[in-house]
């Protein structure tokens, strides 16, 4: 199982409870493959809503690139040996800038929220070992985004 924490950082009201059903949609989608990275354990998950200021902050810091984007995700399951730890595993931070949700849900011709579950969906995916640094990878990561969102 998946537990969801949600912090807003913004003034913007942002519904958590979209957030929560999307988590668990992804752990009924995914459980085999959750299930295996947590050990048949819990799983933490925790989202962040910011602006662009602070996502830049953070883009610069972690990924040398002095601009917004949408979404970072932090994977600690990729660097954390939990198999012989007890108790709930962290398995991940998603940061979503507002700011940019709004400025790609305009473009895109959809509403803020469903963007940010587009993002969120995808830094879920991230925490969960997916990636999209080829073609095949991103495919794979489009099937199972379709998959959670359906």
């Amino acid at each position: 199982m998946i537990k969801f924490g949600f912090v807003n950082e913004t003034k913007a009201k942002v519904a958590k409870k979209s957030f929560e059903a999307l988590a668990k949609k992804f752990y009924r989608v995914l459980k085999p493959h959750v299930d295996k990275l947590l050990f048949k354990r819990d799983g933490l998950m925790d989202l962040v809503i910011v602006d662009d200021k602070k996502i830049q902050a953070m883009n610069k810091e972690y990924r040398d690139k002095n601009v917004p984007t949408d979404v970072i995700s932090f994977a600690y399951l990729e660097v954390t040996q939990y198999e012989k730890d007890e108790g709930d595993i962290i398995a991940g931070d998603i940061f979503i800038s507002i700011d940019t949700a709004k400025k790609q849900a305009k473009v895109k011709g959809h509403s803020l929220m469903k963007e940010m579950e587009i993002l969120f969906v995808h830094g879920m995916l991230h925490c969960f070992g997916f990636d999209h640094k080829n073609d095949k990878q991103e495919k794979e990561m489009e099937k199972w985004a379709g998959r959670i969102m359906g």
